[in-house]
């Protein structure tokens, strides 16, 4: 309702993402070989490995700063700006990427030049949203004058307050995942190729998750804002519906052209056919995953964050025991680690339902208190 506390707190968020990056570059730059060590990257890969790792981290900082305009934009309903940034930082990123590898030999190319394409990619991004936020009346990007710096430990504070959980949900997972991947890593360096080449196709599986969560909130959030519960249970309905069958229609697509769309950058028959049998095993993954994120996102929506956090340390620890057990000492390999990305997901999407069903059943959302 009040632009101008919310451009304070979009112009503070810029600054805390800014603070927050190079406190990370920090520890990546000079943490790097004990990471790529906790990893287990083979030998061979770390020093390609640290190189991305250094360069990487310049993106994230880009990132952050995007990300934070993108959610700002999305807040006053403005998507139709996003829309155009998402394609602006894509499509720039996959042009710069194409000139790399046609105009640099191939000998000479390096994984950094690809992240540096990103980064670029990124700026393009900031300068846009930028100049779509001067052209909008309602928003002031100014910072560091008087008032600004007067409120702007209290405006971190509440930044932080709200939130806390979900930062702390988020380093809980990057710990588990790195466990994880240095249970890939242990698998040998053809895990970690089929990990990555998997990665490609199961991204787009991914989509109707991450689509329809982003809907969910904003659309349940508003009706819960209003007071509309029927109007918020309906959505939630609708979209559980939707992301159930578009993950079933990706995944059936990703069944019969996943070979083909492997081809373009597999050559060797058995790395492809090891990629085609974790993507059959990450079928029913994903489709845990859309049930988890929907969950999750109307959790949060409704401003129960405590629930989501706590689901993810339960998740998390069940996705890292489950993947030991069943990846490493019943030698089942990558499978058995898909196995623990599944378990983990089902459990905090069925989960979640339920919390959001109490919550419905009692009339009880914490953004009324």
């Amino acid at each position: 309702k009040d632009y101008g506390e919310g451009s304070r707190i979009w112009t503070v968020s810029l600054c805390d993402n800014l603070l927050l990056s190079v406190g990370l570059a920090g520890v990546g730059v000079f943490g790097s070989p004990l990471i790529l060590k906790l990893l287990q990257v083979p030998a061979e890969l770390q020093s390609m490995a640290g190189e991305y790792l250094a360069v990487a981290l310049g993106l994230s900082a880009f990132q952050g700063v995007t990300l934070t305009f993108a959610s700002a934009f999305r807040a006053i309903g403005d998507m139709k700006t996003v829309m155009i940034g998402n394609t602006l930082i894509n499509g720039s990123c996959v042009f710069m990427n194409w000139l790399i590898l046609m105009l640099i030999p191939l000998e000479q190319q390096r994984i950094w030049q690809y992240v540096m394409a990103g980064i670029l990619a990124q700026i393009l991004g900031v300068i846009f949203y930028v100049r779509r936020a001067g052209r909008d009346s309602r928003i002031e990007l100014k910072m560091f004058h008087a008032q600004w710096w007067a409120q702007f430990g209290e405006t971190t504070g509440t930044i932080a307050r709200y939130g806390i959980f979900g930062g702390l949900e988020g380093v809980i997972y990057l710990v588990s995942q790195t466990i994880v991947m240095s249970m890939i890593g242990y698998l040998g360096t053809q895990a970690l190729l089929v990990k990555g080449y998997t990665g490609n196709l199961t991204n787009y599986l991914t989509l109707p998750a991450s689509a329809v969560s982003l809907v969910a909130a904003t659309m349940i959030g508003m009706s819960i804002g209003m007071g509309d519960e029927k109007k918020a249970g309906d959505c939630m309905r609708k979209c559980l519906r939707l992301v159930v069958a578009g993950t079933v229609l990706l995944c059936g697509g990703m069944l019969l052209f996943g070979r083909q769309f492997l081809g373009l950058y597999v050559e060797e028959q058995s790395l492809t056919d090891a990629c085609m049998l974790i993507l059959v095993v990450d079928m029913a993954v994903e489709l845990f995953r859309g049930i988890a994120a929907l969950a999750v996102s109307s959790l949060k929506a409704i401003g129960d964050v405590k629930a989501a956090f706590f689901m993810v340390i339960a998740g998390s620890v069940l996705n890292v025991g489950i993947s030991w057990l069943f990846g490493i000492t019943l030698g089942m390999g990558l499978s058995g680690i898909w196995i623990g990305y599944g378990v983990d997901l089902a459990f905090r999407g069925f989960l979640g339902l339920g919390i959001w069903r109490k919550h419905v059943r009692q009339h009880s959302y914490p953004v009324w208190k």
